[in-house]
């Protein structure tokens, strides 16, 4: 069978037009995800509409957004789930969201202490109370809490883990370790944060040095005489498992709810 319309295109027509490979699309055909418009059951060619070529497009952005192709399947085709599906892209772009936030604060100079006024996501963690002796034992804590959380199997793989200063900074380094899990985790430890705006800045350094954002941060909210409604979080960014021992790489989002 020979191409007959202009308005249809070859394989590797489509192939080169979208910088993809033949084989990427015809494993979108495997999947279900493309049909062409015409397959010649002779010669196995196949042709292609403009219309394939905005769903192999379609495809190819929810795959850079982080969907497998079984996922994309199932968004295209599964009418019952929507709310599942709703969920995931939520995910997916909160976690865009976070990634682009974190670049805006590496292009930021070391130092820089800004404001910022962000809105703190609804989330469900599990939570242990410590009496911390120094920065150091805090830490060894919040590792402590961190394991603990994994071995429920109920772990969030996308939302950061935070401390929390309990009381006045002359009470001690009395630490709340908050990890967050799934919604239905149901364990003694659970605490649900309801979404709520805040202030933070984005200190860039070792972990000793938080206590300098901290005071920025309540001297702003004093200066300005704004209502808290809750203590300061330490949000943990970027640390040890991402960059090492570069401890001035380290990013930490200190927050206070208002």
């Amino acid at each position: 069978m020979k191409k007959q319309d202009d308005h249809l295109f070859k394989i590797g027509e489509i192939a080169k037009i979208l910088g993809i490979t033949r084989k990427t699309i015809l494993v979108y055909e495997e999947m279900g995800l493309l049909t062409p418009a015409i397959k010649d059951k002779n010669s196995g060619y196949r042709y292609y509409t403009a219309d394939n070529m905005t769903q192999i497009r379609s495809i190819r952005s929810l795959q850079t957004l982080g969907l497998s192709l079984s996922e994309i399947r199932e968004y295209y085709y599964d009418s019952k789930n929507l709310d599942h599906h709703l969920a995931r892209l939520m995910d997916l772009r909160a976690a865009l969201d976070r990634n682009i936030q974190l670049l805006q604060v590496r292009a930021a100079k070391p130092g820089d202490l800004s404001i910022h006024r962000v809105r703190l996501p609804k989330q469900v963690c599990y939570c242990r109370r410590y009496q911390c002796k120094d920065i150091k034992d805090a830490a060894d804590k919040l590792r402590d809490t961190y394991i603990a959380a994994a071995r429920t199997g109920k772990m969030s793989m996308s939302a950061r883990m935070f401390t929390m200063r309990i009381g006045q900074p002359d009470t001690g380094l009395d630490l709340m370790c908050c990890i967050p899990v799934e919604d239905d985790f149901a364990g003694e430890e659970r605490t649900e944060f309801a979404e709520s705006p805040a202030l933070c800045v984005y200190y860039r350094g070792p972990y000793e040095g938080i206590g300098t954002a901290i005071a920025t941060l309540n001297t702003y909210v004093e200066t300005n005489h704004i209502q808290t409604t809750g203590p300061f979080r330490n949000i943990y960014l970027e640390g040890p498992p991402s960059r090492g021992e570069q401890s001035s790489d380290y990013i930490t989002q200190v927050a206070v709810t208002i």
